[in-house]
């Protein structure tokens, strides 16, 4: 009988964890406690009914303690997240009594469902099997005998065959702003970036702020299509070679899988992903820099678990070096950032395979001069002006901008002239948005010095020390919704955007098949919602999924594998320093590698879990 009751107990705090926020206790007022009774007690009794019978018929087995430690982090995630979507703080946890006591019971209810979830997934991963499927429909019995032998081939014609649709509809590029303005600059028109910069070359108005090899890569395409034909042809042009490279990747993953002993079972599953969700498709008609930055990526990933798992003991060739260099240079080109996530994963890899240690070293020192005499020797020898410093400094400004909106007392006179100088004290406040960064440091003093910098950081020290909860609200306000799987902000690239129509630029223009474009548009904007199937477009949701990936591995005799998932944590870092919450595209590369490796992963979960409880 008492099991019963803390049974009850604990379901009716899973019940609460959904159906009462805590904002809704933040005013104590007699009539805001009376709605809140009218308006949840029905649910809450019909969902504590619905937890108390799932709970009876499912109880949880003991679990490691990485995986509680997890539950436990988990739950914070929620109530934090829960905090700033509806109070802009996590001090909306201890504003009251009430809320304290909410707080609590919403915690203990969210730790108590994780514990059980873990356990539930255990059950489902001991009884999951790596499988052959069949089909009795002769049709399917046939693609599915081709799919298995030839997994690369069929995987590509397939994936192109629907992704046709998508360029049909989408014919010939989806140009977003960042696109818009590459091809501008590409033609040498004035925008805002030179504006934000020191202009190397008074006659060429060209920046870094977004990969310049992107940006010839899309111009020489529009160009040669104008040559040969029209604007349209040439835009087409690049999406046709950015569709063939993106598709080819995600066709090389079936075949991956298929070469590491993954059954048809899974890798349908994994390919089914690729077309029903429409992201992964969706993408390829983009011509933003993170889809061939995403599928170069991908197939670093891949090496990198490929020489965790076959060459710790065996010699790498060259060609395989070569390969890899390669891989690491365009990620290198197609994105700043790619150098530090490959520089992070590639120093721990060294120390793993230390046979191979001297030719991966040479591997990435080749990638680096590379890309150092790319950056360093062939940008300034093109006249093309370096990016500004401002687009790695977005926390410590928003950390600024949030403390002088809530303490604008707080800084003498001297400090505010430092702050003026760089960033426009007498607007900042006003300025400052706690969900992106782009409005704080677009006013950021191109004129400003390594010194002017220091002399800021002096006095952003000095905030930090009398209000480090001010800089904690600032950059957890900018960066829940990576960690709150309530937090959405989907997007997609589907809209017509005619920046470079201007002045007659480049003629570019949608077909007429407006009822398609509405269609997939439609498409891709709900998939996200519907249960179970939008979970894998949930920005949070993905982050969960790697920590869950590494908690799992850590349970097994293959900790090695956890070089692999080195690429996705550090993506997520950079999520965490960027300018803007929940931004999809920045998340592109660990969401679309998930897929694929935790099919791989799964064999090595499921083949060797040794828990250590």
């Amino acid at each position: 009988m008492l099991a019963k009751i803390k049974l009850f107990i604990f379901s009716v705090c899973v019940g609460i964890c959904f159906l009462i926020k805590i904002d809704l206790v933040s005013d104590l007022s007699v009539l805001k406690i009376t709605t809140l009774y009218e308006t949840n007690f029905f649910a809450l009794s019909v969902f504590t009914g619905f937890a108390f019978y799932f709970f009876s018929k499912h109880p949880f087995h003991k679990i490691s303690k990485i995986k509680i430690f997890l539950s436990v982090l988990f739950s914070l995630f929620m109530l934090v997240g829960e905090g700033y979507a509806s109070y802009g703080s996590y001090k909306l946890l201890f504003l009251n009594i009430a809320t304290i006591l909410l707080s609590l019971v919403k915690f203990v209810g969210y730790i108590y469902l994780f514990i059980h979830l873990f356990s539930l997934l255990d059950d489902l991963i001991d009884k999951s099997k790596n499988k052959e499927l069949k089909f009795k429909n002769k049709y399917l019995s046939k693609y599915l005998e081709l799919f298995n032998k030839y997994p690369f081939k069929v995987s590509f014609v397939t994936i192109l065959i629907v992704l046709s649709m998508y360029m049909l509809a989408f014919y010939p590029i989806v140009l977003s702003p960042d696109p818009s303005f590459q091809i501008k600059m590409y033609f040498n028109e004035h925008t805002k970036y030179i504006d934000w910069v020191i202009q190397r070359d008074p006659e060429i108005f060209m920046t870094s702020h977004h990969p310049v090899f992107q940006t010839y890569m899309i111009g020489f395409c529009l160009s040669l299509g104008r040559f040969l034909v029209n604007d349209n042809f040439g835009l087409f042009l690049y999406t046709l070679i950015q569709s063939l490279i993106y598709s080819s990747v995600l066709a090389y993953t079936i075949k991956y899988m298929s070469n590491n002993g993954i059954k048809s079972k899974n890798r349908l599953i994994v390919l089914g992903m690729y077309l029903i969700i429409p992201m992964y498709l969706l993408y390829s008609m983009s011509a933003v820099k993170d889809t061939l930055y995403t599928a170069f990526m991908i197939l670093f990933i891949l090496k990198v678990f490929d020489i965790i798992k076959n060459y710790k003991e065996i010699n790498l060739s060259y060609k395989y070096i070569a390969v890899l260099y390669f891989i690491m240079l365009f990620i290198g080109l197609f994105r700043h950032n790619g150098v530090y996530v490959i520089a992070l994963t590639i120093f721990v890899l060294i120390f793993y395979t230390r046979k191979n240690a001297l030719k991966i070293l040479i591997s990435f020192f080749a990638f680096f001069v590379s890309i150092y005499a790319f950056d360093k020797v062939l940008i300034p020898y093109l006249g093309i002006s370096d990016g500004s410093a401002r687009e790695m400094l977005s926390v410590p400004f928003q950390q600024t901008a949030r403390l002088v909106s809530e303490k604008p007392d707080f800084y003498n006179e001297e400090d505010i002239k430092i702050i003026d100088y760089i960033l426009k004290y007498n607007t900042l406040a006003s300025r400052y948005n706690p969900d992106l960064a782009d409005p704080v440091k677009n006013e950021y003093n191109k004129n400003t010095t390594k010194e002017d910098l220091k002399d800021y950081f002096y006095v952003w020290f000095k905030g930090l020390k009398k209000h480090p909860d001010i800089y904690v609200d600032a950059t957890l306000n900018n960066t829940y919704g990576f960690f709150y799987p309530d937090k959405h902000n989907w997007y997609i690239y589907a809209r017509y955007d005619k920046r470079v129509t201007e002045n007659g630029l480049v003629d570019y223009h949608y077909n007429k098949l407006s009822f398609l474009r509405a269609f997939i548009d439609g498409y891709a904007n709900t998939v996200p919602y519907i249960p179970i199937i939008g979970a894998v477009s949930n920005i949070a949701l993905n982050t969960w999924a790697v920590l869950i990936l590494a908690a799992y591995l850590i349970n097994t005799k293959n900790k090695r594998f956890l070089i692999s998932l080195l690429p996705l944590f550090g993506s997520i870092l950079f999520c965490f320093i960027g300018p803007a919450n929940t931004y999809f595209r920045y998340t592109m590369p660990y969401i679309f590698a998930l897929p694929v490796l935790t099919v791989l992963l799964l064999e090595y979960i499921r083949g060797e879990k040794v828990e250590k409880k």
